[in-house]
């Protein structure tokens, strides 16, 4: 019976998005960026990342579905030259509806709460909220176009980022294209059943909350990453486990300032009006291993 109920709800999210016969339920990566340097420094840093993403949907009617999830990441690094190696951690609620409009229009709303911190402490600025306005438009089976908003507060003030992207599945189903951009994209060419190359893209900025130390003014950390390249990819048990290896090139930036020292607002990857102080050396971006693997529910073959 929970099969069965599991079965409806996942069928009425996918019909949300007619392109895609999958919805995946887990993700997990690992990865690693080596010898990310500091500006006028010898020292070196790796930067060790791990996230987790949970979506779970809860069926309400043949238009609506709810969709429930949550999302956890943890950088591990040094903020400074020779420093001592610190956990920067957030944990996310997802939690909205997806809403069929009409034969080709739906769309996804979605609130996005979380807590961003040094080893998830809860004093001072910690908490932040979010939101995601997601629309989609089905041009054929095989084509589908995106449009959205993304609005959070963060620790550096309000960051906001418009969303333009697309989906897109080849008749023989080999070439497969998703983008939600500046966000992140991926092109992949599955070869048979099981194997696939591709290449991704990811670009998250967040922010965190820094434990207070009574000698010193209460700090956050801007987080900014672009992180491109190629991947290898194989399923297991008839597709719904895929195990993706990826490395490639990450622009990496970790800057710690005090709170209260804001922008008016940053547009995506763009800073306006920015007179903040620098507490720590800018970092240098370097290269990156990653190992991912996905639980993925395919409807079609239910």
């Amino acid at each position: 019976m929970k099969n069965k109920y599991l079965f409806y709800c996942l069928s009425l999210i996918v019909q949300f998005s007619i392109s895609q016969e999958y919805i995946d339920l887990v993700k997990l990566s690992y990865g690693n960026v080596y010898n990310v340097g500091f500006e006028n420094s010898e020292e070196k840093t790796n930067v060790g990342s791990l996230n987790v993403g949970v979506t779970y949907p809860i069926k309400v009617s043949d238009k609506i579905a709810i969709i429930t999830g949550l999302d956890y990441g943890q950088q591990k690094l040094d903020l400074f030259p020779g420093g001592t190696t610190i956990g920067l951690q957030y944990a996310r609620f997802k939690g909205g509806i997806n809403v069929k409009h009409s034969e080709r229009w739906s769309g996804s709303y979605l609130l996005l709460p979380k807590i961003a911190s040094q080893d998830l402490h809860t004093d001072g600025d910690h908490f932040f909220m979010g939101g995601l306005v997601l629309l989609k438009y089905q041009k054929n089976i095989n084509f589908q176009y995106r449009m959205g908003w993304y609005l959070s507060q963060e620790g550096f003030g309000i960051l906001t980022t418009p969303i333009l992207g697309l989906y897109y599945l080849s008749e023989n189903k080999n070439w497969e294209i998703t983008a939600n951009l500046p966000v992140n994209g991926d092109v992949n060419y599955r070869f048979n059943e099981v194997f696939s190359l591709g290449i991704g893209f990811e670009a998250p900025v967040r922010s965190y909350s820094l434990q207070q130390e009574n000698t010193l003014p209460n700090l956050y950390v801007q987080s900014s990453i672009i992180e491109i390249g190629p991947y290898i990819q194989h399923s297991f048990l008839n597709k719904s486990i895929l195990v993706k290896l990826q490395g490639g090139y990450t622009s990496i930036s970790n800057e710690v300032f005090e709170e209260g020292d804001t922008l008016p607002i940053r547009l995506s990857a763009f800073e306006f009006d920015d007179d903040r102080t620098l507490i720590n050396p800018e970092m240098n971006g370097n290269l990156f291993a990653k190992i991912g693997l996905t639980y993925r529910f395919y409807i079609k073959n239910k």
